[in-house]
């Protein structure tokens, strides 16, 4: 474990004490780590979804994708054959 000091501000502190937020953990730094957990959680979704919006833009991957399409076309066309 790592110990590293926080500062928070002062209204917010009060917020989470007055709505408690505090009642939900067994000290300060459970509700720090949970909060990070979440943070990192988030911006790993958020960077996931621009790195698929980037290979969506990708002329390389838009073209393998177009070529797989025109390759499977006969047998995407299947069902449609009865």
């Amino acid at each position: 474990m790592i110990r590293k000091t926080v500062s928070i501000d002062e209204h917010l502190f009060l917020q989470l004490k007055e709505e408690g937020v505090m009642d939900h953990f067994k000290n300060f730094s459970d509700l720090v780590s949970s909060s990070l957990k979440q943070t990192v959680e988030s911006i790993k979704k958020e960077n996931y979804r621009k790195q698929i919006e980037q290979m969506a833009n990708d002329p390389m991957v838009i073209e393998d994708i177009e070529q797989i399409q025109e390759d499977f076309k006969y047998a995407d066309g299947e069902v449609d054959a009865f």
